[in-house]
């Protein structure tokens, strides 16, 4: 693959030769944090040959460069501890651009489909659980959290630049903004006491093909049937992105560079039933990676629990599995999972802070080194063995407290099959010690397999005593 440098210095060229005053890509605008303690890359545009001097007012200093033939110019600028607010000024000859209210703090990357496009106040008939609290208490943090929302429409070609502006956490623009970003960005600003930006780059609907180019998705290790299958969907000028670049090239590859900590994605729903999304998500990350020029780490959130037309299917679960094997395929990656989040009605579920939280968990522990004073872990199946009354006990690994359901100790989303393989819903309790569950079932005398939480709806509900939920597991490898 060509160096992604070269290819994003090179974005609309025509366009960017015809440039003769100074200029700066909008992601630097008033308000907008930088990645603190870092390197951080400020560009535009201007007339060739000119100079152009970049200075910061947190470090009283100046970093010089030269405008380009091709109009671009760059410098790299050492940032310090969060803190602010700041100045950056850009001059060029008789040009000057001064940006006021910058911030140093952390700066997390969002992006998905509709479950982290969807704003604080809602969508239509469906609710943000805690809306108005959030939307009322928003001034509190405003200051602190800042929203860098991006609506770039679908381009076949790539672009340099994006239409929009940093803003103010204020509630006119919480109510408007992911819920699951400022969520996120709300309980990392109070965990870490720094200002937080997020750069909200969401697009419901969408696939995961559009968020990377077609080079990457040939090279991502996909049979011929996989990749016929991919370049088959048609596009559709008045639906949302289905087909590879169309994200990439207009949302993605204008801001690659602007230097942040991470990304939190929130996708998959549009893909559902794909059997190669984890190479699809693991070669997306990786070039967000490389064109970023960091390591950037990867935060993911498991697909909800949701009837998708037929609340008694199984391709929920098996796509719920693919998803997780991401982690074990993708460097600093970890997923959060929602098994007891979901509703039967809506792919939207209410519960947007739960999700939130539990990244933000996450990052605490594995981006920032902090422990977050609870078993973040996602428990898998350990072992199981077959009792003589017919009963299963199931062990569990990463536990660490006890194990409990929303409601009790007895636990919805258990089923066992016997020798024919027909799965029947069975009864579950988690036993007095806490960390070993009970399956029984009168239609399965002998069983031979065991499954939680393997279809499209069950109204599953075991998790460990902090909340976080247990992902889908079974014994078996059947293929339905």
């Amino acid at each position: 693959m060509k160096k992604l440098f070269l290819f994003l210095s090179a974005l609309s060229v025509s366009a960017l030769l015809s440039a003769e005053t100074l200029k700066v890509a909008h992601i630097f605008s008033d308000h907008m944090v930088l990645q603190r303690e870092t390197n951080v890359d400020i560009w535009g545009w201007g007339e060739p040959g000119k100079a152009v001097r970049v200075s910061t007012s947190w470090n009283y200093s100046s970093y010089k460069t030269t405008v380009q033939e091709d109009s671009t110019w760059r410098v790299t600028v050492p940032t310090r501890e969060a803190g602010g607010p700041y100045t950056v000024n850009v001059v060029s000859g008789k040009d000057r651009i001064a940006i006021s209210d910058v911030m140093l703090g952390e700066v997390w990357l969002c992006s998905g489909q509709s479950n982290m496009e969807m704003p604080v106040s809602g969508f239509g008939f469906q609710e943000v659980e805690g809306a108005t609290d959030a939307i009322m208490d928003a001034m509190e943090t405003a200051e602190d959290v800042r929203v860098f929302n991006i609506k770039t429409p679908k381009k076949t070609e790539p672009v340099n630049d994006v239409e929009a502006a940093w803003a103010l956490s204020t509630p006119d623009v919480v109510a408007w903004t992911s819920a699951v970003g400022y969520f996120f960005a709300k309980r990392l600003t109070k965990s870490l006491g720094v200002p937080v930006g997020i750069i909200v780059n969401a697009w419901g609907g969408s696939r995961i093909e559009p968020w990377m180019t077609k080079e990457v998705i040939n090279n991502a290790g996909l049979t011929k049937e996989e990749l016929d299958a991919i370049y088959a969907i048609q596009e559709q000028p008045d639906r949302w992105p289905e087909t590879p670049e169309l994200i990439w090239n207009g949302r993605v590859a204008p801001i690659a560079g602007y230097a942040a900590k991470g990304i939190i994605w929130y996708q998959g729903c549009s893909n559902i039933g794909q059997k190669c999304y984890d190479k699809l998500q693991k070669a997306m990350v990786e070039m967000w990676r490389e064109a970023w020029g960091i390591d950037l780490p990867f935060i993911f959130t498991l697909l909800a629990p949701y009837e998708h037309g037929d609340a008694d299917g199984r391709w929920r679960s098996h796509f719920v599995e693919n998803q997780l094997h991401t982690e074990k395929i993708l460097s600093n990656s970890w997923a959060v999972c929602t098994e007891t989040l979901g509703n039967k009605v809506t792919v939207h579920p209410a519960k947007k802070r739960e999700v939130a939280d539990m990244m933000v968990q996450r990052a605490l522990q594995n981006v920032y080194g902090i422990n977050p004073g609870v078993s973040i872990e996602l428990p898998r199946l350990d072992k199981w063995t077959v009792e003589a009354d017919g009963s299963v006990k199931v062990r569990l690994t990463q536990v660490w407290s006890n194990l409990g359901s929303i409601s009790s100790r007895s636990v919805v989303g258990f089923e066992l099959a016997g020798e024919d393989r027909n799965f029947h819903l069975a009864d579950a309790e988690i036993d007095w010690d806490g960390q070993t569950i009970i399956v029984r079932c009168a239609d399965v005398p002998k069983p031979v397999a065991v499954r939680y939480g393997f279809r499209n709806w069950m109204g599953a509900n075991l998790q460990k005593s902090n909340g976080i939920p247990v992902p889908p597991f079974r014994s078996d490898d059947w293929e339905y």
